[in-house]
C-alpha cells in the first residue's frame, strides 16, 4: 500500500491522518478538504504531504478514507464516483444504513466504516493521532487494505452489517448526546439557572459534555438514523417515567433502580477494562 487518501481533513480525517503517519510513515498520506484554510493547515503541519480543495489527489490513491460530514456525503459520492477508479473506498460516518445507499446509488462498493471515538472540539486544530488507541472500529466487512488500516491506528475492528450497526448505536451514542442536549435545554430554561450555574461542577460538566459537539454532525446523525434514535429515546423515556414515579411516591424500592444502574454499568467497565 503506497498511498491512501483522506477525503475531509476534519477532526476525524486529520486525526486518522496523523495516526496512520506516525504507525506507518511508509504510506504517502494525501488529503482533501473544500475549506482552503484546512488543506493551507495541513500541509504547513505536514498531514499529509499533498492536498488540494477539490479531489484530484484521489487519483493517485490505492486507498481512500472518506472524513467529511454526513450531510455533505452524498454530493461527495456523486464526485467520487468519477475520481476513485475502483479502489477500496471506507468512511467515518456516525450512521451506516443511509450512507451505503447513497454510495451504491453512485456505484460505490463502499466498505462502511465508524470509528467509536471522538472529542466534543471539531476541526482540523483538535487532530488527536491517539483518538483510536483501543476503540470499536466498525467495519461492514473485511476488506483487507481498509482493515489493515483500522489496526495500523490502534483500533480494533467490529464487522457488522449496516442495520444492525445504526439500531445498536442508536442506544449507546446517540441518545447519549440527545439526553445531554436535553438535560442542558432544561436548566438553561430554568429562572434561577444563572445563580445555579456558579454550583455546576463535575456532574453538570459530565452530563453536559456531549451537548458542546458539533451541531451539523448531530443533525447529520439524527436525519439519517432517525426511527432508530426515536426507539431509543422511547425507551429511556419510559425508565425516567418509572423513576419519576418512584420518586413522587417516596417508593422505597428507587434504590433497587439505582442498584440495577451501577451493577450494569461495572459489569460494562469490567468487560471493557479487559478487552483494552
Amino acid at each position: 500500500m503506497a498511498t491512501v487518501a483522506v477525503v475531509g481533513l476534519g477532526l476525524m480525517g486529520s486525526s486518522f491522518a496523523v495516526a496512520l503517519k506516525k504507525a506507518r510513515p511508509d504510506i504517502v498520506l494525501v488529503g482533501s478538504d473544500k475549506n482552503p484554510l484546512v488543506v493551507r493547515k495541513a500541509l504547513e503541519r505536514d498531514i499529509v504531504s499533498s492536498a488540494n480543495t477539490d479531489l484530484s489527489v484521489v487519483e493517485m490513491a490505492e486507498v481512500v478514507v472518506v472524513g467529511a460530514p454526513i450531510n455533505t456525503l452524498r454530493e461527495l459520492f456523486a464526485q467520487l464516483a468519477l475520481k476513485a477508479g475502483g479502489v477500496p473506498i471506507t468512511d467515518m460516518a456516525s450512521t451506516k444504513a443511509t450512507v451505503m445507499e447513497w454510495a451504491a446509488a453512485e456505484g460505490i462498493d463502499l466498505v462502511g466504516g465508524h470509528p467509536m471515538c471522538g472529542k466534543e472540539t471539531s476541526g482540523i486544530d483538535g487532530a488527536d493521532a491517539e483518538m483510536f488507541d483501543g476503540a470499536p472500529w466498525v467495519l461492514t466487512r473485511d476488506e483487507a487494505r481498509i482493515t489493515e488500516l483500522v489496526t495500523a491506528v490502534g483500533a480494533h475492528p467490529v464487522f457488522m452489517d449496516a442495520i444492525t450497526h445504526d439500531r445498536q448505536v442508536a442506544g449507546v451514542s446517540h441518545a447519549a448526546f440527545m439526553l445531554s442536549i436535553g438535560y442542558v435545554l432544561a436548566l438553561a430554561g430554568r429562572s434561577d439557572w444563572p445563580e445555579a450555574s456558579r454550583l455546576a461542577a463535575g456532574g453538570f460538566r459530565d452530563m453536559s459534555r456531549l451537548a458542546a459537539g458539533d451541531p451539523d454532525l448531530y443533525v447529520g446523525v439524527a436525519r439519517t438514523n432517525r426511527q432508530n434514535l426515536l426507539e431509543a429515546l422511547d425507551a429511556i423515556s419510559k425508565e425516567l417515567a418509572r423513576l419519576y414515579r418512584h420518586l413522587e411516591a417516596d417508593d422505597p424500592r428507587l434504590v433497587e433502580l439505582f442498584e440495577e444502574a451501577r451493577a450494569v454499568r461495572e459489569r460494562w467497565a469490567n468487560q471493557h477494562s479487559e478487552k483494552s
